[in-house]
């Protein structure tokens, strides 16, 4: 009795092309698929003029300022973020038109700047400078 002797198999390579392809289709959908969120932008005009001396004379207006820590001096006091805000809502609360002028040390990084400015906007003043 005498056997077939198959030929052995020969393995064909895996292709590349159909698993490009599904890269690339993936990659799609997760482009069309996601959010694109428009960050917040904070207004800085470099090219506005001072205002005139009477107009500074009659609105009221707080100077502070932002130490590197991110504490905050405001006259003698020295207050943490969170006080500071307190107290500004509270004096917000009493004149309206209240603005607040920033003096960051040279230290200060842009961040927290940027955190305490967020958190002066957030109480409702509209008026926000640096100085």
């Amino acid at each position: 009795m005498q056997l077939e002797r198959r030929a052995p198999r020969r393995r064909t390579p895996i292709g590349l092309t159909p698993l490009i392809d599904v890269v690339f289709i993936l990659l799609l959908f997760f482009l069309l698929a996601s959010h694109f969120e428009s960050w917040r932008v904070l207004p800085v005009d470099a090219n506005q003029t001072a205002p005139a001396e009477t107009e500074d004379a009659q609105r009221p207006s707080l100077s502070v300022r932002l130490q590197a820590n991110g504490c905050v001096d405001l006259g003698d006091a020295v207050l943490g973020p969170d006080a500071f805000v307190e107290r500004l809502r509270d004096d917000f609360r009493q004149r309206p038109e209240l603005r607040v002028l920033i003096r960051p040390d040279a230290e200060v990084d842009l961040q927290t700047l940027v955190s305490l400015m967020d958190r002066i906007l957030a109480v409702g003043v509209t008026e926000v400078s640096l100085e």
